[in-house]
């Protein structure tokens, strides 16, 4: 699902203190946001720590500065800026700049075999590319805006944006031969998470049903997820959680009840729906929905 704000109430906890017109849209694992600069927008946009996400920040129009430790770096044309998230990054326009729009690609740096946390630099590292950069950045610009996605579709197009980001990242930030090796692996771990993502409704799935499905046992999926700081059932109720979360943010679905949403993402009680909802977000998901239309109304 898209949103435009330019108010923080509500928007994602990655941005604060936002004053550009920002459009962001949740594709799987994978968050696509266009931020554009308007004249006498000076201040930096702040994207705040994600550990084990990474971001690919690309210029649409424009130049813009990303700051980070002190140390600063401008993307503009073809340029693409890998940086770390576990820190702070700082986006602006330049000063000489009167309009400006960027485009940011969050992703789990396990998502993509090239960024293991290990191997991205500490500050923003900035490279020219084209061809695949050129793909992505027409990519992103246009899925921020994309509104009312079902989560199958989202989980689709969030990985057509991993395997843009892999080619960018192979052919212009990593040497490919050095991460061969880890390519099938994930590949097959993307399949995994998309099967996930599109069987979400079906109480039945199970880290059992996700192992058949693959061919693999379920030793082997353990471990697959094992080596991302996760195990299958914990990945299967997020999920189930983030899309929860997304449709009762979704007007087009203000109508549903809130069981309808829970059964919709594979809660068969809607008591435990009410529960592991507000077990992570702090209320239950009626309030978390009339929070944030109510909000939305006020901004509007």
């Amino acid at each position: 699902m898209a949103r435009r704000t330019g108010d923080t109430r509500h928007q994602s906890t990655a941005f604060r203190n936002a004053r550009p017109v920002l459009e962001t849209a949740e594709l799987g694992s994978v968050t696509a946001h266009r931020i554009r600069f308007g004249a006498g927008c000076t201040g930096p946009h702040v994207l705040a720590p994600a550990p084990g996400q990474h971001a690919l920040v690309l210029s649409a129009r424009g130049e813009t500065r990303i700051a980070r430790g002190g140390r600063e770096v401008v993307v503009q044309g073809e340029a693409v800026a890998l940086c770390d998230t576990r820190h702070p990054l700082h986006i602006s326009p330049r000063p000489a700049t009167r309009t400006a729009e960027a485009v940011v690609m969050l992703f789990p740096g396990s998502a993509v075999p090239m960024t293991q946390t290990e191997t991205v630099p500490a500050q923003p590292e900035i490279s020219d590319v084209t061809g695949s950069g050129s793909l992505l950045r027409a990519f992103l610009v246009e899925a921020a805006t994309l509104a009312s996605l079902s989560a199958h579709e989202a989980a689709r197009l969030g990985d057509a944006a991993l395997h843009l980001a892999a080619a960018v990242l192979e052919a212009y930030f990593f040497d490919a031969g050095e991460t061969r090796a880890q390519t099938q692996q994930q590949e097959l771990m993307t399949r995994i998470r998309g099967f996930i993502d599109r069987n979400l409704g079906d109480p039945d799935l199970t880290p059992s049903l996700v192992a058949s499905a693959h061919h693999i046992s379920i030793r082997c999926l353990q471990r697959l997820f094992k080596a991302e700081g996760s195990t299958p059932s914990e990945w299967i109720r997020q999920r189930r959680l983030d899309n929860s979360r997304r449709e009762l943010c979704d007007v087009s679905l203000r109508s549903a009840s809130i069981r309808e949403i829970g059964l919709r993402n594979g809660f068969a009680q809607a008591s435990d729906f009410s529960r592991v909802f507000r077990g992570r977000y702090g209320v239950p998901p009626g309030k978390f929905r009339d929070d944030w239309f109510r909000w939305g109304a006020i901004s509007q």
